[in-house]
């Protein structure tokens, strides 16, 4: 299962870039993204709840602003991915 969530994080990395939305919109756009890629919509509002959660608006907007994630945001969507079940 961990290659599945790596394979969408990479998509997902790409697709999340540009101008930094509203935390809410956000939110809702990466869940669209990974629901889009083939995860259930439960397993990717999991993932994405848990990447957001302790993480600040400039964090956010970091995220947003690369174009492609990095080693450690990777890696945290594996976690994330497998702790969620996907």
């Amino acid at each position: 299962m961990a290659g599945v969530v790596m394979a969408l994080v990479v998509g997902v990395g790409v697709a999340g870039c540009g101008e930094g939305p509203g935390r809410t919109q956000a939110r809702a756009n990466l869940i669209e993204q990974l629901v889009g890629e083939g995860l259930t919509d439960s397993i990717a509002t999991c993932i994405v709840d848990a990447f957001f959660e302790g993480k600040s608006d400039d964090e956010l907007q970091a995220f947003y602003a690369r174009k492609q994630l990095t080693d450690g945001e990777r890696a945290e969507f594996v976690s994330l991915g497998a702790r969620c079940g996907a």
